[in-house]
């Protein structure tokens, strides 16, 4: 199933007029840079902080607000309750806020988190900085239906976490968060119909632990797609004598400031190290410069940065240019989506924004318009780069433009497809090198070598410093099962462990929202569903997906317990649809090493699994055609693959 990895020529593409540029060299440029990150331990090369107890302190809360915890035990009346939503994040409210509007009471919902409140990746990361890559009107839910207008182009962070509060008063559901909790074991029980979920609560760090078993009729599991930070697995990391923190627990008792107000007053004087230089570094990077006494950015591989173009929002040019008439922002995201997703491009770009320029997303994001075949697949892949490799000329040259010193400049170029990593927009990072006080550490795709007592060691060089800032990402997305990204055991029908199950034959089911050996259980992707650069759409496909399923079932059962699961043919159906559409997905087969392919370990795996790991993989065709079968399926009427047990 891996794409070609000898290069292809591109016809009539000369490297946008540079001289002695062109497809093969680029191709053959690309091969030698994802060549520097490839390593036999791939993503056994990090600590996964949630796994290893001795890097607990990297996982502390600092946001938590004691007032607002209340003891679990209190929360579910008779130790029930209606539906659990495991994750308090934007994809929870989803599907709580999905099942109110479907007539579910929000009294009944209970949404467990081991955050101290609402707003998952938004609760968590609070760094200076922080910002969303993706137009607010796109990527804020339920616009039309709270009338919020966004304050500026691209939201930052506290902004979106507010919001989520905002949308829990609205639905109902500001008391329904059960915090500083974690479900620990999901047990089927076949003869209620109903799973027995064992929780545990920690409120503080001097208190014990609290354990409770209680009891719902369903259960979403909507735990994140980048939730446990990990760190460089490297030597040293606990020897460290200064400040060192994840960025995803950002410590402003160490650097000053706040989220609101990010005058990093502390760094003044000191030496600061942050490590990574991701789409979340790119953001921090010029916050840290302005106050550190000195800089060191230390980069395994360059991100390609473009323009952002960041600004506020005009109340009466949103009334009058964007939330125009109803479904204004589903029409707002078809349109993001059109422009890589589609083989034909709308009549007119509503978003404008750095997204829509860069159709080589296709690659990772499904493709209507993609091979049918794998032997289509050489060609696709010839017509990605083609569309792909003018954006990412420019994208280099633009760093040539703004960073003075040549060298870095160079050092600071992405020389990869767009599709193989998150691509950043920012306006300030790249000058920020032009700075006296910060400094580029290129490993040259090594990463870094070890940690002293007071130092970072990067190849042969030593440097002295008082503070350091990991921003190296998170567990792998597309590893593991449901169960695994929330760190619990599923056990379904018979006893059946999720774990095991996925770990042969992978998930069985229907539109990635229920599988066939666990019922009642509903899921949220990205298993054997879709993508979009807007996670949260995804997400609310399956909330309301969900929402329907469940409305439905009800009516079916005629009031009594049920349990609604597929049918094992539907499971096979659909899995066997997953993999004749799953051609356009193999483009991201030989890309440089990331999260997006498990770093380089997709490229790894025997060929007897390979039928699984596809089956089990995304609709090729892209999320707008997801969505389209979707809805198709249920304008049908009968629910064609539900069973409804009662």
């Amino acid at each position: 199933m891996a794409a070609p990895t000898t290069a292809v020529t591109v016809e009539g593409y000369d490297g946008e007029g540079v001289p002695g540029v062109n497809a093969l060299q680029i191709q053959q440029r690309y091969g030698e840079e994802r060549a520097k990150r490839l390593r036999d331990d791939g993503n056994d090369q990090f600590v996964d902080i949630s796994l290893h107890p001795k890097y607990a302190s990297f996982l502390e809360d600092p946001w938590v607000d004691p007032t607002r915890i209340k003891d679990a035990r209190t929360q579910f009346l008779n130790d029930r309750a209606g539906m659990i939503v495991l994750g308090a994040g934007w994809g929870g409210l989803l599907y709580a806020i999905r099942q109110v509007q479907a007539g579910m009471k929000p009294e009944d919902i209970r949404i467990v988190d081991s955050a101290g409140g609402f707003g998952g990746t938004w609760y968590w990361n609070r760094y200076p900085g922080l910002t969303c890559d993706i137009e607010s009107y796109c990527y804020l839910p339920l616009l039309e239906e709270t009338g919020y207008i966004p304050k500026h182009r691209y939201s930052y962070g506290e902004e979106i976490r507010e919001y989520a509060e905002l949308c829990t008063r609205k639905w109902g559901l500001e008391d329904s968060g059960v915090f500083q909790t974690k479900a620990e074991k999901l047990v089927w029980d076949e003869e209620a119909k109903e799973w027995v979920v064992m929780l545990v609560q920690k409120r503080k760090k001097e208190q014990e632990e609290k354990r409770l078993s209680v009891r719902s009729p369903f259960v979403a599991t909507v735990n994140g797609v980048l939730n446990w930070p990990k760190l460089p697995g490297i030597p040293g990391v606990l020897d460290f004598k200064g400040d060192v923190f994840h960025s995803a627990r950002w410590d402003y008792t160490v650097t000053g400031g706040s989220p609101m107000e990010p005058s990093l007053t502390k760094l003044e004087g000191k030496r600061v190290a942050i490590v990574g230089s991701g789409v979340t570094a790119v953001q921090i990077v010029p916050q840290v410069a302005r106050w550190a006494k000195h800089l060191y950015v230390i980069q395994r591989t360059p991100s390609g940065v473009d323009e952002r173009g960041q600004r506020e929002t005009d109340s009466e040019w949103f009334k009058k240019e964007v939330a125009v008439g109803a479904g204004w922002q589903r029409e707002r995201l078809s349109n993001l989506h059109q422009h890589f997703t589609t083989g034909e491009l709308p009549a007119v770009n509503l978003v404008g924004d750095g997204w829509t320029h860069a159709p080589g997303m296709a690659a990772a994001a499904g493709n209507a318009d993609g091979p049918r075949s794998m032997e289509e697949l050489p060609d696709y892949i010839k017509r990605l780069h083609a569309l792909d490799m003018p954006r990412q000329d420019r994208v280099r040259r633009r760093v040539e433009q703004i960073v003075k010193d040549a060298s870095v400049a160079k050092k600071l170029q992405a020389w990869y497809p767009t599709w193989c990593k998150r691509p950043a927009f920012h306006d300030e990072y790249l000058g920020t090198f032009n700075r006296d006080n910060v400094t580029l550490v290129d490993t040259d795709g090594k990463g870094l070598g070890s940690l002293t007592d007071d130092s970072i060691v990067a190849g042969d060089q030593s440097y002295p410093v008082d503070v350091i800032i990991f921003a190296t990402g998170y567990r792998a997305p597309f590893l593991g099962t449901p169960a695994e990204k929330a760190n619990m055991a599923i056990l379904g029908r018979a006893g059946v462990s999720m774990s095991e199950q996925w770990s042969r034959n992978g998930p069985q089911t229907q539109h990635g929202l229920l599988d066939a050996n666990f019922p009642n259980l509903f899921l949220s992707g990205p298993w054997q569903a879709a993508l979009s650069p807007s996670n949260l759409f995804n997400l609310d496909a399956l909330a309301r997906l969900a929402a329907y399923v469940v409305a439905e079932a009800k009516r079916k059962s005629g009031g009594g317990a049920f349990a609604v699961t597929i049918t094992g043919e539907a499971a096979e159906s659909w899995g066997n649809q997953i993999l004749m559409n799953s051609a356009p997905m193999s483009a991201v087969a030989g890309c440089t090493p990331s999260y997006f392919n498990v770093e380089g370990g997709l490229d790894r795996l025997p060929p007897e699994i390979m039928p699984t790991v596809v089956r089990s993989g995304l609709w090729g065709r892209g999320i707008e055609d997801f969505v389209r079968v979707v809805e198709e399926w249920k304008s049908e009427g009968s629910m064609q693959g539900i069973e409804v047990i009662t």
